[in-house]
């Protein structure tokens, strides 16, 4: 969808004016004026319930009208599904461009900057993965969204948001492509050609500099597979002394749980399993479309299959990891923490001011907090304090979960320093505690299991069954608050 920013009324002659009403707020004069110039009368018979719409059409133009709800239950998220719930409606109504006031979505009082919100909701209501289709079928959104604003500065402002859309629709291609395509080194291909677009830094090991580096965990997990795994290390500021934020994301582009095998049922969703490095593959195309970082930023991506192998890694084999801590391995389908621990082992060259690592990593954290939620466990008040503001802002939510010492005793193995894997109960707690063991001393860190709300099955709000491109907006904001601007949002 191509997106277009105009003061001029005279650009939106062949568009449809959007606009959003509450249920039990009237029109106010402003927009009763806006709705006329477009051809619309909006005092008759319009609810403004959520879900609802309506095509009005006259000398004048013509408005989409999209319902909101209750004025006092409407949030950004219930925004977001209005926005999406437009989309729909127009490619329902073969509505090729939209419009939307400025003005208008300023009156709703959901924040500042909505418009800029509106335009990241619009573009991702309206992905579509269809790369592997061999008749993709016509586009099921409008092609083009006019913004009609009188700010100077709008047009900018716009390429930013876009920037970050696109961010979020490269993770989300990234964890629908199968994982036949979506190997190691295609994602480190992906990493080379944001490193050379953007003037990043970016280096790519291979399975026998990832070994010869004393990642004995990460090794642990790739023994099994014929497809080469990749350690991506990418750089916003190569070259550059500042402290960075380091993120790290678990990059499993396929998990058949090793040894230790998975059911088959819903096998085929484990080409997700690399949704924290697609999410941080993300990030750094945002930072770098919307023309640089105001902080240099560090993205950590072990990457690897797990797959059964006469070379596997067998349930009880003890391997050492970069810190120099033993490991009993005792379930193989507990691969993500394997090769996420000597990634943080490795974060310490570059003293970072905080560390921070997503990954589909439990299904525990599933059953605990279902599809819509993912669990953030953080060393300092702070840090979690900063991921979840920034998180709650764009619509991605965290939830606390403790780090208390207790958990980490039945972690003790009997042969080695560690085992892999504690009770069932409490299992996203016990893999948390277990990547603690491996955080650099001093540094603040925070572990996001994301493995509920990176995959959705549902057709609603911004989302299209598959992935959803989950933590890049909250690495985007969490960026941009530790610039200085905290409180604010990154557009």
């Amino acid at each position: 969808m191509n997106i277009h920013v105009f003061g001029d009324r005279g650009e939106l002659k062949d568009a449809v004016l959007l606009m959003f009403r509450s249920e039990d707020r009237p029109w106010n004069e402003a927009d009763r004026e806006l709705a006329r110039l477009f051809g619309a009368d909006p005092e008759h018979g319009f609810s403004g319930k959520a879900g609802r719409t309506r095509l009005w059409s006259g000398a004048g133009g013509s408005c989409l009208f999209v319902g909101l709800g209750k004025a006092d239950e409407l949030d950004l998220d219930g925004f977001r599904a209005a926005v999406g719930t437009a989309v729909r409606a127009a490619a329902n109504q073969e509505i090729s461009s939209l419009a939307v006031a400025s003005e208008h979505l300023d009156r709703l009082e959901l924040g500042e900057e909505l418009t800029l919100e509106c335009v990241v909701a619009v573009r991702l209501a309206g992905y579509r993965f269809v790369a592997f289709k061999s008749d993709p079928g016509e586009a099921d959104c409008p092609a083009s969204l006019t913004v009609w604003s009188g700010e100077a500065d709008m047009q900018a402002k716009v390429v930013r948001a876009l920037a970050v859309a696109d961010g979020v629709g490269l993770a989300r291609d990234l964890v629908n492509t199968p994982a036949n395509v979506a190997t190691p080194e295609y994602l480190a291909g992906i990493a080379r050609d944001l490193a050379a677009e953007f003037s990043f830094g970016v280096q790519v090991f291979g399975p026998e500099e990832i070994a010869g580096m004393g990642m004995g965990s990460f090794a642990s997990v790739f023994r099994g597979s014929d497809t080469p795994a990749r350690f991506i290390v990418l750089d916003s500021a190569p070259g550059s002394g500042a402290t960075p934020l380091v993120f790290v994301g678990k990059g499993v582009t396929f998990d058949t749980g090793g040894i230790s095998l998975k059911p088959s049922a819903k096998m085929h969703e484990m080409k997700g399993d690399m949704a924290g490095a697609a999410a941080i593959l993300g990030l750094f195309k945002a930072l770098g479309q919307s023309g640089g970082s105001p902080r240099r930023v560090v993205g950590l991506l072990p990457c690897t299959e797990n797959v059964p192998g006469s070379r596997a890694t067998k349930p009880g084999d003890v391997v050492t990891a970069m810190n120099g801590k033993t490991i009993e391995i005792l379930n193989t389908d507990a691969e993500g923490r394997l090769i996420l621990a000597d990634a943080l082992a490795y974060s310490a060259r570059f003293k970072p001011e905080i560390l921070v690592d997503l990954a589909t990593l439990t299904g525990a954290c599933l059953v605990a907090l279902g599809t819509k939620v993912a669990a953030i466990f953080a060393t300092t008040a702070e840090l979690d304090q900063r991921i979840r503001e920034s998180g709650s802002r764009v619509g991605e939510r965290y939830w606390p979960m403790p780090l208390w010492a207790e958990y980490g005793v039945p972690l003790k193995s009997e042969v080695a320093d560690l085992k892999n894997i504690a009770t069932r109960e409490g299992g996203a707690i016990y893999a948390a505690m277990f990547l603690k063991n491996f955080v650099p001393e001093g540094v603040d860190w925070a572990h996001l299991d994301i493995a509920g709300p990176a995959w959705t099955d549902e057709n609603a709000s911004v989302f299209r069954p598959g992935g959803t491109g989950f933590g890049v907006r909250t690495l985007w904001e969490l960026v941009d608050a530790y610039a200085g601007q905290d409180g604010e949002t990154a557009f």
